[in-house]
């Protein structure tokens, strides 16, 4: 009987110790690197962009260089462009929040003087990721909504959309970017 009872209290300390190192052991993963960021790592480079509007004629041109930031867990893109004949300059982040699941991307750029943040999804592994956030216009707040797909290891396409008087999703811009080889 005594026997039996040190086995039980062995086995509720061992469950108690096991049960106390658990959230130090989840919060010691939790900010590991994992599938998702590693996808997004492979972006990493140096890409020439083509920018269209929607309804408009003409393309224009500009570089964008991404790097791994912060040990693997983000990518910042830091893009220069000419549009209508005017340099335009941006940032983004994005990452992948494991606790929350889902996609984050935070965009700047010098035509505002806001940061837009965006959240996202994804049902294909990253391979596209659809954004949603709410701009500040002059006008007010707006939807904005941005679609990621990665066309290849070299290639992706960013699209961008607002929400039309019809109250359906337009887009109004295509950007694709080219590694440079």
């Amino acid at each position: 009987m005594l026997r039996h009872m040190r086995f039980a209290m062995a086995l509720i300390a061992g469950c108690v110790a096991v049960a106390a190192a658990a959230p130090a052991f989840a919060q010691a993963h939790a900010g590991a690197v994992g599938a998702q960021q590693e996808f997004l790592a492979k972006r990493a480079g140096n890409y020439t962009r083509v920018i269209k509007f929607v309804g408009q004629p003409g393309e224009w041109k500009g570089t964008s260089k991404i790097s791994v930031i912060l040990g693997g867990r983000f990518i910042m893109e830091e893009n220069h462009d000419t549009v209508f004949g005017r340099p335009v300059e941006g940032i983004r982040i994005l990452g992948y929040d494991d606790a929350a699941k889902q996609y984050e991307m935070i965009s700047m750029y010098t035509m505002s003087t806001a940061i837009t943040k965006f959240t996202g999804t994804s049902t294909d592994g990253g391979k596209t990721v659809s954004y949603s956030a709410t701009s500040s216009e002059p006008q007010g707040q707006a939807p904005l909504h941005a679609l990621i797909h990665q066309v290849s290891d070299n290639e992706f396409v960013v699209t961008l959309s607002a929400r039309g008087q019809d109250g359906k999703d337009k887009p109004f811009q295509e950007t694709t970017y080219t590694r440079e080889r």
